[in-house]
C-alpha cells in the first residue's frame, strides 16, 4: 500500500512538474508596445502596495507579473546615490517586528549620473526587466529568511566569495522565472555596450553570471 501511495505522489509531483515547465515559455524580448497599452490592467494587478516611479513602471509592473507570491508585499522605490544601479534592502523596522510576510522592502534606484556607475535611464527596456526581476528574487530570498539568516546573510555580504556564491544564485533564480533573456541583456549591455569604466565591469564579473553563463543555464 505505502509503495503504491509513493509512485501516485511521485507521478503527481512529474506531472504539476511538467505543466509548470510547459506553462514556463520565455520570450527573448519582451514587446513594450504590446504591455503599454495593458499598462492600467498590470496596475490594478500588481501595484497593490507598492510606491513605483511613473518613469519606469512599465518594466518594474512586467517583472512584477512573474512573481505572483510579491502581489501583496510592500516595496517602496526610492532615487538615491549609490554605488551600483539598483539594490533592494528589507525595512529594518518591519524585520525586527514584523511577520515574514508582511515585511516593506526599499529598492534603491541610483539617481547619479557618472561613468562609475550605471544609470537606470541608460539600460534597454528588455534588459532592465530582467534587471528588476534579479532584485525581486533578493525579496524572495529575504523573505523566506528569519532575522538571524538575514542578519547572516548581510555578514557573508563582506566577504567576496559568499558574495559572487549569493549573487549568482539570485542570477540562477532570475533565469529559473523564466526571465533568463531579460537578465542576458542586462548583463551583455553592461559588459559590452555600457558606458561603464573597467573598475565597474570587473566588479560584475566577479560577482554576476556573464553572458555566456547565463546561456548555458538557459539551454
Amino acid at each position: 500500500m505505502m509503495k503504491i501511495k509513493s509512485v501516485i505522489i511521485f507521478f503527481t509531483f512529474f506531472y504539476t512538474s511538467y505543466l509548470i515547465s510547459q506553462d514556463i515559455n520565455p520570450a527573448k524580448k519582451i514587446d513594450s508596445l504590446y504591455y503599454s497599452s495593458h499598462l492600467d490592467s498590470l496596475k490594478i494587478n500588481y501595484a497593490i502596495n507598492k510606491k513605483i516611479p511613473k518613469a519606469y513602471s512599465l518594466p518594474i509592473l512586467i517583472s512584477l507579473s512573474y512573481f505572483p507570491e510579491l502581489l501583496k508585499t510592500r516595496i517602496v522605490f526610492r532615487n538615491t546615490n549609490i554605488k551600483t544601479t539598483l539594490n533592494v534592502r528589507p525595512s529594518v523596522f518591519s524585520v525586527l517586528f514584523n511577520s515574514r510576510l508582511n515585511r516593506k522592502y526599499i529598492i534603491r534606484i541610483n539617481s547619479m549620473d557618472k561613468d562609475s556607475v550605471i544609470n537606470l535611464k541608460d539600460v534597454p527596456f528588455n534588459a532592465s526587466i530582467g534587471l528588476f526581476g534579479h532584485e525581486f528574487n533578493h525579496i524572495i530570498d529575504y523573505r523566506n529568511s528569519n532575522v538571524l539568516q538575514i542578519i547572516k546573510r548581510l555578514v557573508e555580504y563582506s566577504n567576496s566569495k559568499k558574495k559572487a556564491e549569493y549573487e549568482k544564485q539570485i542570477d540562477y533564480m532570475t533565469i529559473n522565472r523564466g526571465l533568463g533573456w531579460q537578465l542576458y541583456d542586462w548583463s551583455y549591455f553592461v559588459l559590452n555596450k555600457s558606458k561603464a569604466d573597467q573598475k565597474y565591469i570587473k566588479y560584475k564579473r566577479t560577482y554576476y553570471l556573464s553572458p555566456n553563463e547565463i546561456i548555458d543555464i538557459i539551454q
